[in-house]
């Protein structure tokens, strides 16, 4: 019977530490630093440059009237 015992008060202590692990909502700079970690200084130009690119290789593509396909063949060009 005592290791039942013991059980009980680890399962009371589990479901008091879960309730009390709530913590305090985020603020709006709480917010703002997380958007920002990882973040390089450039890395919004980066991003505006590569979505470029694909748009204009999305034209280029459309453009030529190459369709992609699993024949193995070169391009025409």
């Amino acid at each position: 019977m005592s290791k039942e015992e013991k059980k009980e008060p680890e399962t009371k202590k589990t479901t008091e530490q879960l309730k009390d692990d709530k913590g305090k909502p985020l603020t709006d700079q709480d917010i703002a630093l997380i958007k920002r970690y990882g973040k390089g200084p450039y890395s919004d130009s980066i991003k505006a440059v590569e979505e470029d690119i694909k748009s204009f290789n999305s034209k280029i593509t459309a453009l030529c009237g190459i369709k992609e396909s699993d024949t193995g063949l070169a391009l025409p060009a």
